[in-house]
C-alpha cells in the first residue's frame, strides 16, 4: 500500500510537472509572438509609409485572436500529433513556402492561373511580405488551424474539425470579398487544404502554403 501510494504521488508529480512544462513552452512562444505584433501595432506607420488605418485594425483583431489561443492552449492539453517541435514547424514553413512560390510562378508565368495579379512596386514587396507573415498569416493559422481545427479535432474528428475551421475561414473573409460565392469557395478549398497540412505535417507547412498564397495574390512574389 506504502509503495502504491508514493509510486501515485511520484506519477502525479511527474503528470504536473509535464504539463507545467508544456504550457510553459507554448506560453513563451506566444508571448513572444504577441510582443512582436504589438511591437508593429506601436511602430507600423514609422517603419512602412504603406501603415494604413486598415493595417491597425488587422493586427487589434489578429493579437485579440490570439490571446484566444493563449487562454485555450493553458485550459486544453491540444492532440499530441500537433506537439511538433519548433524546429520542425520552421522547415516545414520554409519547404512549404518556397516549394509552393516556386509553383505558382511557373503557373502565372504560362497563364494557367493569376492572370489577374499585378507585381507591386518594388519598396513594397519586404513591408507586404513581413506584415502577411507576421500579423496576417501567422495569426490566422493559430486561429484557424491552432484553435479551431484542433479543438474539433479532439473532440469530434478532424475530419469534422476540417470543414468547421474551412468554413469559419471563409466566412472571416466575407467582407473582404465583398460577398463574392467564388473567393469565398476558393477561401473554403484553401481552408481545407491548410487543415489538411497541419494533420499530415504540421503548422508551419501550413503558414508556409497559406503565406506563399497571399503573396502571390497581391503581386508580392509576383515575378515581372
Amino acid at each position: 500500500m506504502v509503495n502504491d501510494y508514493v509510486m501515485q504521488r511520484t506519477n502525479t508529480k511527474y503528470v504536473i510537472h509535464e504539463f507545467n512544462l508544456h504550457n510553459i513552452k507554448r506560453i513563451t512562444l506566444l508571448l513572444i509572438y504577441v510582443i512582436f505584433a504589438f511591437y508593429f501595432l506601436i511602430n507600423g506607420p514609422g517603419l512602412f509609409s504603406e501603415w494604413d488605418q486598415s493595417w491597425t485594425w488587422n493586427t487589434v483583431i489578429y493579437l485579440s485572436g490570439v490571446s484566444l489561443f493563449l487562454i485555450v492552449s493553458v485550459m486544453e492539453r491540444l492532440p499530441e500529433e500537433f506537439e511538433t517541435p519548433l524546429l520542425e514547424h520552421s522547415i516545414g514553413f520554409m519547404a512549404s513556402f518556397m516549394g509552393v512560390t516556386l509553383l505558382f510562378w511557373v503557373l502565372y508565368d504560362l497563364g494557367v492561373y493569376f492572370t489577374g495579379v499585378h507585381p507591386m512596386p518594388v519598396d513594397r514587396v519586404i513591408p507586404t511580405i513581413v506584415f502577411q507573415l507576421v500579423i496576417v498569416v501567422a495569426s490566422e493559422e493559430i486561429i484557424f488551424r491552432g484553435v479551431i481545427f484542433q479543438y474539433f479535432t479532439k473532440y469530434f474528428h478532424w475530419v469534422i474539425g476540417m470543414i468547421v475551421s474551412a468554413v469559419a475561414f471563409s466566412l472571416f473573409h466575407l467582407a473582404v470579398y465583398e460577398g463574392s460565392m467564388g473567393a469565398l469557395f476558393t477561401a473554403f478549398l484553401m481552408g481545407l487544404i491548410f487543415a489538411w497540412s497541419v494533420k499530415r505535417w504540421n503548422l508551419g507547412v501550413a503558414i508556409g502554403l497559406h503565406l506563399a498564397w497571399n503573396c502571390m495574390v497581391l503581386g508580392a512574389t509576383a515575378l515581372i
